[in-house]
């Protein structure tokens, strides 16, 4: 049904992708949204090959009912239960055969199965797109989480049309273990491609990598938007039109959680609550890709309040990903 130039492509980073193919997963998600019975047999006979190696509520449910709402069919597969998991056999002969049963292959897996080594398991998921010749999408590795990034900018545009000249600030949190940073990533690159001006609030010693700063500042070159680096909330907040509240782990100590928890609890202040939000614009929004620590990120009163649409945000997953099969597979 969809032969465009994404048939057969792999989605590793949005970063990757260029803004038309982009803006035509977005299109056609709002499509689907809208009329979903019109794409009930889009992927009929189809499979999509699931492969976790981590735990997983949103990705699991929105890719599984993604498939069959499409017609096709989705197969979970247990990392720790496969013989790739238990280290015993190679990517190339993993990816070489789930390549002649499927259609596309889905991968989940970041750091905790990898030890904590910085870009490894994008390196695994990159592997397998190198000896799979059917698609591969990235389901969340340690450096990107492209299907969250685009149900987040879906979300975006459909509370506030233009994104032009609007204030979208990624916010760090507190959190008493350290993250991947693969949805601050994922969501600063994309923030910028949509020319959004961005600021990234976080305290000293949570540095996003330079490699993704350097992308996010040639996107704002490339598509006329602002991008600021911030310490301090109070400033960051005020006259925000987008709050995008994530913690995530300081990659100067990063595989080092003992001497990163030194430096972490020096912020356990940094939550989002009901002073800051009041610093905002009043039609603003919070968001966050969950699960959240309530109390911790951001306070029930945001979570559960008035700018809150992390819901929405969450059921937009489903749709994007219908998108994504339906235009690679």
């Amino acid at each position: 049904m969809f032969q465009g130039n994404l048939k057969g492509k792999d989605l590793i980073t949005t970063q990757e992708w260029s803004f038309e193919d982009l803006e035509s997963v977005l299109k056609l998600a709002g499509d689907m949204k809208k009329n979903p019975k019109n794409f009930s047999s889009t992927l009929q006979g189809k499979s999509l090959i699931m492969l976790f190696f981590n735990p997983s509520t949103r990705t699991r449910l929105s890719f599984e009912i993604g498939m069959t709402q499409l017609g096709g069919h989705a197969v979970y597969m247990d990392a720790e239960k496969a013989w790739i998991g238990k280290g015993s056999e190679s990517i190339k002969d993993t990816a070489s055969v789930m390549a002649r049963y499927g259609d596309a292959i889905s991968i989940r897996i970041f750091p905790n199965i990898t030890d904590w080594q910085y870009g490894k398991s994008n390196e695994v998921v990159r592997e397998f797109a190198r000896w799979a010749d059917i698609p591969v999408i990235n389901m969340e590795c340690d450096l990107f989480h492209p299907c969250q990034a685009l149900a987040d900018i879906l979300t975006i545009k459909e509370k506030m049309g233009n994104l032009r000249g609007k204030k979208f600030v990624l916010s760090w949190a507190y959190h008493p273990r350290p993250l991947p940073v693969s949805v601050p990533n994922s969501a600063l690159l994309i923030a910028t491609r949509f020319g959004l001006d961005v600021t990234l609030l976080h305290p000293k010693g949570f540095e996003l990598d330079e490699q993704i700063m350097s992308w996010a500042r040639s996107n704002c070159e490339a598509n006329g938007c602002n991008l600021e680096v911030s310490h301090n909330m109070e400033e960051a907040y005020r006259d925000a039109d987008i709050v995008y509240v994530k913690a995530w782990g300081s990659l100067k100590y990063y595989g080092k959680p003992e001497e990163e928890k030194e430096l972490r609890v020096n912020f356990r202040n940094w939550i989002c609550n009901e002073d800051l939000m009041d610093l905002t614009n009043k039609n603003s929004i919070f968001m966050h890709c969950l699960p959240i620590r309530r109390n911790v990120e951001a306070t029930d009163g945001v979570v559960d309040g008035p700018h809150s649409i992390i819901y929405d945000e969450a059921e937009n997953r489903l749709h994007v990903q219908k998108a994504i099969l339906s235009l690679v597979m």
